[in-house]
């Protein structure tokens, strides 16, 4: 996971979550409303919304991304030998 992506992800479920119990106190309905706010979540996710609100997040407080690929690098494939000359 990126690290924009998991701040995106804190900075609208967290807010979102604390707004829902200290409004919503049957549990049944709380529920529900945790499962939408998981829905819209994914949604914004799958949209790369998320990674947006990650990277305006990260810019405002002053934190430095982590610009490093994770992902090893493949060599490039090495040269096909010259054919051998024909008898």
């Amino acid at each position: 996971m990126d690290q924009a992506l998991i701040a995106g992800i804190g900075t609208l479920g967290i807010p979102l979550l604390l707004i829902g119990l200290l409004f919503v106190r049957r549990i049944a309905i709380f529920l529900f409303y945790v499962v939408l706010v998981i829905v819209g979540i994914g949604y914004l996710t799958s949209t790369g919304a998320i990674s947006d609100i990650g990277h305006f997040t990260l810019n405002t407080v002053g934190v430095k991304e982590d610009t490093v690929d994770t992902v090893p690098l493949v060599p490039p494939p090495e040269k096909m030998p010259a054919p051998a000359p024909a008898p």
